[in-house]
Formats: C-alpha cells, structure tokens, sequence
C-alpha cells in the first residue's frame, strides 16, 4: 500500500504548481507565427514572461488585454478588441492564442462569445481557451491547449497518414531528440506543440517580434484522419486531443509514458517502428546496449540511494519509473497533482510499497518530509535549491522551471542517450557530495 502524505489544509506555502495560462502560452508559443495574449492584467502577462524568459533564455512576448478596476467591474471585452488589434499592427500574427485569467474567469467573462463576434472584425485565426489558476496548473494549461487547437482546427475530415506526437513539457533538446528518432523511421512527425526553435534559436541579425519555427495550424489539421496516428506522451488525461480526435474522426489514438528510461523508450520505437512497418535501426540498438552498460556501471554508485523526486504531474511519475529502473530508491514523490495512478502504473507493488507519495503538496510540506526521510538526493525542478541548500542535499535538476543553472534548454532525458545523460548527472552529484566531505578528495574511484 502507497504511504500518502497531504499538506496541511487551510494554507499553501511556496507551490509546487505554477499558473494554468503559463502552460497555456507556451504551448501558443509552439504554433507558427502565433502570439499569445492573456485576458487579464498586465501582472499576469509579465510574470508568465519574465518566468518563461528566466528558463529558455529567449525573448518571449506576452500581450495582455490590460484589466484595471472599471473592467474588472463591468467586463473586458472592449480591452480585448482593443489588445487583439494592437496584436495585429504591432506583431502581424497568423495566429493569436487567447488564455483567461483568473481575474476574467471569476468576473465572468464569456470568452467564446466574445471571440465569435471579434473574429468578425478581424484578419486572423483566434484560439480561446479557459486556463482559471485556481482551476489547475500549468500542465493541465499546457495540454487544455492543445485541445482546444485541435478542436478549433479539426473540423473536416482529412485523408492524411501523418504521425502527430503530443508531448509533455520538455526541454527544445528532448523536442528535437524526439523528432530525430522518428526521422530514423522515415517519419516526419507533427509535433504537439513545437517550441525548439521558437525558445530556441540561434542568433538573429535582425530582432523578431515573432520567432520563426513552431506548428503550422495546416499540419494540425491533417490530424482529423482515420489513417492518422496520434502519439500521446505523458499522463492519462480527461480533456485529451488524442481521444477527441479517434472519437469523431477515427484518427488511431495509442498513449505511452514519455519515453524517459530504457523501458519507456523501448515502447516508444517499437511503436514507431509499428507505425513505419521499419525495424528498429542498429544504430539505436547500440545506443541501447550503451545505455544498459552505463546502467551497469553506475549501479555500484546509485544501488539503494535514496531520493525525493518533486515537480510537475507528468515529470515525478517518469522520473520515479527512471529511478526504479537504475536502482534508485524513490522514498518521497511530491506534486501538487495527481501522481498515484501514474506511479501505480509504472512501478510494481512490491518496489513501491515504501514511497510516500504527495499529492496537492507545496515546498513547505515537502521541506518537512525530507527533514524526517534523510534523502540521499532530490531530482525535481529548480524551486527546489532552497531545500537543497539548507539542508545540503545534492539536487539534479530536471523539467520546469530550471532558473537557477544555465542551460536548461538544453537538459536532454529522453531516450537512451538521454537516460545516460540523467545517470551521469546523477551519479556525478552524488560522487561530488561524497567528495566534498573528504578534506583532500580523492583522484580515482
């Protein structure tokens, strides 16, 4: 039996979950030449901003329909006509993606009604979705997204069999990674939404107000075919694309974990290779045999250590599963979603039966936990180094928000050559903290 573990009730200290519309605007800023825009104060779209800025290191812009006290009382619709247009003559998007705040939600705001009648009044594609914070986080943001996308593109039925992929939030490296090993079954898929080149880029001579790459919405569209194949990474959902798309158009609809680990990984090729009618190319075979020696190896470093593993709902799941697999002990996992289910699924009864798992939790709860656990280490996200740092807990960081490091964008974990990359930060965490507690350290191990 699972140990469960829930914060106390009547108050959150420092979250783990960050704002539903942030999620919601990067997965706009994965779509071709489109711009999002917050229904909200301009607070809301500055620290979506700043956050996203603080992680990938790109210039990120976020337009805002600028509530003050009047609109809050009697409505934002005007401000929003008023945003959209500004949007156009400053930014000239295909599209602009349009995310609620919890301000414009709790007022009252019909957002779908409003965008009716403004679609009338202008040259571009608008994408509403409802992402109220006090609703969920910005995962549930990030993949309600992409839903609405789906729906708002998938309206014919189309003869495509093309692969779509929708991803959980990764890195532009794991984007990228992906893709590549799908290019090695001849498949050229559609990713769900791409960013690595949006957050991502190389140097420009000239600023973009809108960096080019992401999704072409024409691309989406095809998805909405019974010969297509939709690939869904990550967590059982209830407002999922890929069940949208098998129920009303016949599109075939196979959801996997993110391919983080051998096994996981596993399951992925081998649906691409089914995908493909192509066998798995030797090339990744030896990758794989790699990844199995490096397992081998680092067994003696990481057999029985103990870790909390913290984030998001799709990452701590995965990531539990990795630790399982190379001999990790994950004795606290901590969200503030909803994790059991997923961890149920991933990890056997007998290796699970002594993980307290946290779901609903914030920082403050998790904080108490490893004073009583111990941990060896903490795996999770970088609003975590405070924790590490107090109680000197070596912490790797993986999955978002990562401010604290440089280079976040290019963490790869997925794949065998991401799985290596994750064991080698893992085991050389650990061989540095042994090692600061030897006055000369030491020079071979």
């Amino acid at each position: 039996m699972i140990n469960r573990r829930v914060k106390e009730p009547y108050v959150t200290v420092n979250p783990c979950r960050l704002c539903t519309p942030l999620g919601a605007c990067l997965a706009f800023r994965g779509i071709h030449k489109c711009m999002p825009l917050i229904h909200g104060s301009q607070g809301c779209a500055t620290y979506i901003r700043r956050f996203l800025i603080s992680h990938f290191r790109e210039p990120m812009d976020i337009a805002s329909s600028s509530f003050s006290e009047e609109t809050a009382i009697f409505g934002g619709e005007s401000n929003l006509i008023e945003s959209v247009n500004n949007v156009l003559l400053k930014y000239n998007p295909e599209v602009i993606g349009i995310a609620t705040s919890c301000l414009s939600e709790t007022i009252g705001d019909d957002l779908s009604q409003m965008i009716h009648r403004i679609r009338q009044m202008v040259p571009v594609t608008l994408i509403p979705v409802s992402t109220p914070s006090f609703r969920s986080s910005h995962v549930i943001g990030f993949h309600d997204t992409i839903t609405a996308i789906i729906k708002s593109c998938c309206i014919e039925e189309s003869d495509s069999s093309k692969v779509f992929i929708e991803i959980p939030i990764l890195s532009p490296a794991d984007q990228r990674y992906i893709i590549s090993l799908c290019n090695l079954f001849d498949i050229n898929p559609v990713l769900l939404l791409d960013y690595s080149e949006t957050l991502d880029s190389g140097i420009w001579e000239e600023y973009k107000t809108i960096p080019e790459g992401g999704t072409h919405l024409s691309s989406i569209k095809e998805a909405a075919s019974k010969n297509a194949t939709y690939i869904d990474l990550g967590n059982l959902r209830e407002n999922s694309a890929g069940v949208y798309l098998r129920n009303n158009f016949g599109t075939m609809y196979c959801k996997l974990d993110t391919p983080i680990g051998i096994e996981a990984t596993d399951l992925f090729l081998k649906m691409l290779s089914s995908a493909s009618g192509k066998k798995i190319p030797v090339s990744l075979q030896k990758e794989r045999n790699r990844c199995i020696d490096s397992y081998i190896d680092a067994h003696k470093y990481v057999s029985s250590i103990r870790a909390v593993v913290f984030g998001d709902e799709e990452m701590v799941p995965s990531i539990a599963a990795f630790c399982n697999e190379i001999g990790i002990l994950p004795v606290l996992c901590a969200s503030e979603g909803q994790i059991v289910f997923e961890i149920e699924k991933r990890i056997s009864y007998d290796k699970r039966r002594n993980i307290t798992i946290m779901e609903d939790t914030d920082f403050d709860t998790i904080e108490q936990m490893v004073k009583d656990l111990k941990p060896d280490i903490m795996i999770g996200t970088g609003k975590g180094n405070h924790i590490s740092i107090k109680h000197n807990i070596p912490l790797v960081r993986v999955g978002f928000p990562v401010h604290d490091r440089f280079g976040a964008s290019r963490i790869q974990i997925c794949g065998y050559e991401g799985a290596m990359n994750l064991l080698d930060t893992i085991v050389n965490a650990l061989l540095s903290r042994k090692q600061d507690k030897i006055p000369d350290g030491y020079s071979y191990m």
